[in-house]
């Protein structure tokens, strides 16, 4: 199997067209009180036809979208099948993967051992690993928790199976902890594909040591952390693709085709991504519980405080730990999207696309899915989510 783990900062450039009309309103939204939000988040707005006519545009098994302010939803739609081969359409309810849009959440984790005082944001790789301190290459010996999970650790890509970074891994055993921690030490020997510090060079390797780093403190599996530290403060019911058992119930990811698409069974071992990628890109979660967890990080960028984190620690996650500031924060990507500040990120594993955007300004936040990855998936996903951002932007006539 092939796959390439990707990350797209410049996926809401606002170049380029957008996808047909914008979805029907049956009411412009402006600034609202605390008891009209709570009145307002059970109308939720239904986006099944639209969605399902962007893609049917672009001849995607299902996609689906939720458009949210930091204490409501305000539009939620799904629709399609969730496999090619078969009739089941999916449901509201059904998880997909959120691909490298799981790189926040491992962030996230590691932010929640800040608070905790077990971590700085200032310690440093060697500080963690301190037994392998003098096999560690002098370069990645200083590098800090901002600088990894903000890929300015010099850190190979690690992207592409087929690459020569992910050639030259070592056969690696154990349990996927092990695999992480082997493949940790493995890289720290080695010397920086870029400037340690300087020029950010994106990485998924980088969150498998961000991964690492946190069982190393804690003791426990990365995936045991996410469910207690993530799922279970939020109410989230989530998974971990190749990891967990596979449900042939939920959406199953698509290949690309050029008459359309190929469905990849999850059952397939060779489709299986292997355990150190895992930090930096397995969690599947549906609409309505990503939702929950791109609102905590709106709410906490707004000034409050979460039963994830600090609105201190979430603004921390969300600025570039270097000077000048640049377009990486710590799990997110950092532009400016239609005149306001903005938080974004793409993810994709080869067979499944998810692209959100949150904007603190606005109190306005976007996800959208699709159960296929390429390049139809990403004009989907990128026009529908253009399209509602702009669209519950507007208030009366104006743009927030």
């Amino acid at each position: 199997m092939k796959f390439a783990l990707c990350f797209g900062l410049s996926a809401l450039s606002i170049a380029g067209p957008m996808f047909g009309p914008a979805p029907a309103t049956t009411a412009t939204r402006g600034p609202v009180s605390g008891t009209q939000r709570a009145a307002a988040s059970s109308s939720v707005e239904s986006l099944d036809e639209w969605i399902d006519s962007v893609r049917g545009k672009h001849n995607i098994p299902a996609m689906g979208a939720i458009v949210f302010r930091a204490d409501t939803v305000l539009a939620r739609g799904i629709a399609g099948v969730r496999r090619s081969n078969a009739t089941a359409r999916t449901e509201v309810s059904d998880r997909f993967q959120l691909g490298s849009n799981t790189k926040a959440i491992t962030a996230t984790v590691l932010a929640t051992l800040v608070e905790e005082g077990k971590l700085t944001w200032t310690t440093t790789l060697a500080d963690v690993f301190t037994e392998q301190r003098d096999s560690i290459s002098p370069a990645f010996r200083a590098v800090t928790i901002d600088l990894l999970l903000s890929h300015h650790a010099g850190i190979s890509p690690f992207e592409d199976t087929d690459a020569k970074d992910f050639k030259s891994i070592p056969r690696l055993s154990g349990t996927p902890t092990q695999q992480r921690a082997a493949f940790t030490a493995w890289v720290l020997r080695g010397k920086p594909a870029g400037p340690v510090g300087g020029k950010g060079l994106y990485s998924n390797g980088g969150f498998t040591i961000a991964g690492a780093i946190a069982e190393r403190i804690t003791g426990e599996s990365w995936e045991s952390l996410v469910r207690t530290r993530i799922f279970e403060p939020l109410g989230l019911t989530g998974s971990f693709a190749w990891s967990d058992s596979a449900d042939v119930n939920q959406p199953w990811g698509h290949y690309e085709t050029r008459g359309g698409t190929k469905p990849v069974d999850p059952r397939d071992p060779g489709e299986r991504v292997p355990p150190i990628i895992w930090p930096a890109g397995s969690v599947e979660l549906s609409l309505g519980d990503y939702a929950k967890f791109l609102q905590a990080n709106l709410r906490g960028l707004q000034g409050g405080d979460t039963p994830l984190l600090k609105a201190t620690t979430i603004k921390h996650l969300h600025t570039s730990p270097v000077t000048p500031p640049d377009k990486y924060g710590l799990g997110w990507g950092l532009q400016d999207f239609d005149g306001a500040s903005s938080s974004v990120h793409v993810g994709s594993a080869g067979a499944f696309y998810a692209i959100t955007i949150v904007q603190p300004t606005r109190d306005l936040g976007v996800a959208v899915f699709a159960n296929a990855g390429g390049a139809r998936a990403s004009a989907a996903t990128t026009d529908a989510i253009k399209t509602l951002i702009r669209r519950f932007a507007t208030v009366g006539g104006k743009q927030r």
